[in-house]
């Protein structure tokens, strides 16, 4: 519309050239947050995608995610392994402003009532304005409406958060929000009345030390029918620091030394049960000059199981207390190369049995246009809830480009604890500049419902065309 200002308009809209979620078997008492992959949404993200969340795939600044929005929520429905499926989307509008002062944007979308979904209708606003050179305040505002069907009553669901963000130091910044979420029926999380949630985050990060001190709760009724929580009624404390060394002792192949110790704490919001407890004491960590690494971990760690709580893939784990002790290894080779490798093992307790993990990936890259990665994931279990055996995930991803407008992405998936198999094949063509034409195929196999022997299939295979003129 100007240069500070984009409105988006989008009528029927398909996601089908959209890359697909992968499998995960989660073992932890988190949540699993799959990443936006729609074009649509990833753009402007950065300013709705306001909230908490880990640093890196390490945990930095601790693993609690709080986002009062999240893409994720509008035009896909949940199946029960955490994978969606689309829900077509009618129309919906998206206005942004970005100045060196301010940045504000709002969203509309209307989705399409489907067999077992009513019609829904999603808003999000957010403002933030810039305080000074280097801090900001904001706020943000999400509504759900689901209309009043047959097979389902409406209902109206808001959420309403203010944000700060204050460099405090060259090294030091700290950043806080608080929300609060409404419902005009029962919470869905077995409460009534609104919910509150907040969180505040002290993160140090220099040449020689990174630290952080990461406090949030999350009340029993807090429901961002539009956001994402990984825990719910929980008040969690993460602490972490490791130092960064590049003392004269270590070798020339070796850019830092990078020993550090990281403690995440949680309590039952609604009882100030402790619920559980992590130290994770990492002596050895290197950082090579060709961005390999190196690492050890021992994590001691306490865990209360109560009636209802979380049991990891629905293993029969009896309420009590449990203390245990693993152990990590994790290395990985310079991903630069024509081969490359990484892998994470990890073994000791867990709950009232054993556990060992490992996670092995291969990357072959032969030439600048051909890479193919093929992961291992495998968790071997001992007599944990009376189960023993062995679960695994497998995978190949291929990318083949002729150049860089023509190009054919495969991914191929199976999980042998959902018995399920996943391919999906994505042929992108750019014949001009931001005009794609788009093959997709798409084929799932899992168990039947009837008998364990049967086996379901779909199949899809879908032809997009996009084309952009420019005036």
């Amino acid at each position: 519309m100007n240069p500070n200002s984009v409105l988006d308009l989008t009528f029927n809209t398909d996601f089908a050239q959209a890359d697909v979620d992968r499998q995960v078997n989660n073992l932890t008492r988190f949540s699993v947050l799959f990443p936006e992959r729609r074009a649509f949404f990833l753009e402007n993200a950065s300013l709705f995608g306001a909230g908490l969340g880990p640093v890196n795939d390490f945990g930095e600044g601790g693993n609690m995610v709080i986002r009062p929005f999240f893409s994720r929520r509008i035009g896909l429905d949940f199946l029960p392994d955490g994978t969606s499926t689309p829900v077509p989307i009618d129309a919906g509008a998206r206005y942004v402003y970005r100045s060196i002062q301010r940045n504000y944007g709002g969203m509309l979308i209307r989705q399409r009532g489907i067999p077992g979904i009513p019609t829904t209708d999603f808003a999000v606003a957010r403002y933030v304005e810039n305080v000074g050179r280097q801090n900001r305040l904001g706020a943000l505002v999400t509504y759900k409406n689901v209309h009043s069907t047959d097979s389902a009553t409406g209902r109206q669901d808001a959420t309403v958060a203010v944000d700060g963000f204050f460099r405090l130091g060259p090294a030091l910044n700290y950043s806080t929000m608080l929300m609060g979420t409404l419902s005009s029926v029962r919470s869905s999380l077995n409460g009534t009345g609104p919910g509150v949630a907040g969180y505040s985050q002290f993160f140090y990060r220099s040449n020689q030390l990174v630290g952080w001190l990461t406090q949030s709760v999350v009340t029993k009724n807090f429901d961002p029918a539009v956001g994402f929580v990984s825990r719910s009624d929980v008040i969690s404390n993460a602490i972490g620091t490791f130092l960064v060394s590049r003392a004269k002792w270590v070798p020339k192949w070796v850019r830092n030394y990078e020993p550090g110790v990281f403690i995440e704490i949680y309590h039952k919001a609604s009882t100030g049960y402790l619920q559980e407890a992590q130290w994770n004491l990492n002596p050895l960590w290197f950082t090579f000059q060709n961005a390999g690494f190196l690492g050890l971990f021992a994590n001691p760690t306490f865990q209360r199981l109560d009636d209802g709580d979380f049991r990891p893939l629905g293993l029969a784990i009896e309420s009590g207390k449990y203390r245990y002790i693993r152990y990590s290894l994790l290395f990985g080779s310079d991903p630069s190369k024509r081969v490359s490798y990484s892998f994470q093992g990890e073994t000791g307790r867990y709950y009232d049995g054993q556990l060992s993990y490992g996670r092995g990936s291969l990357v072959l890259a032969p030439v600048p246009h051909v890479a193919f990665t093929f992961s291992t994931e495998l968790n071997r279990f001992s007599n944990v809830g009376g189960y023993t055996g062995n679960v695994a995930l497998y995978s190949v991803q291929s990318r083949l480009a002729v150049n860089p407008r023509l190009q054919l992405i495969s991914f191929i998936q199976r999980n042998t604890f959902t018995d399920r198999n996943v391919w999906n094949m994505r042929l992108a063509w750019e014949f001009q500049p931001l005009s794609f034409l788009y093959i997709v195929y798409n084929r799932g196999a899992f168990a039947g419902s009837v008998r364990a022997t049967d086996r379901q299939q779909e199949q899809h295979i879908v032809g997009k065309l996009t084309y952009l003129k420019q005036f």
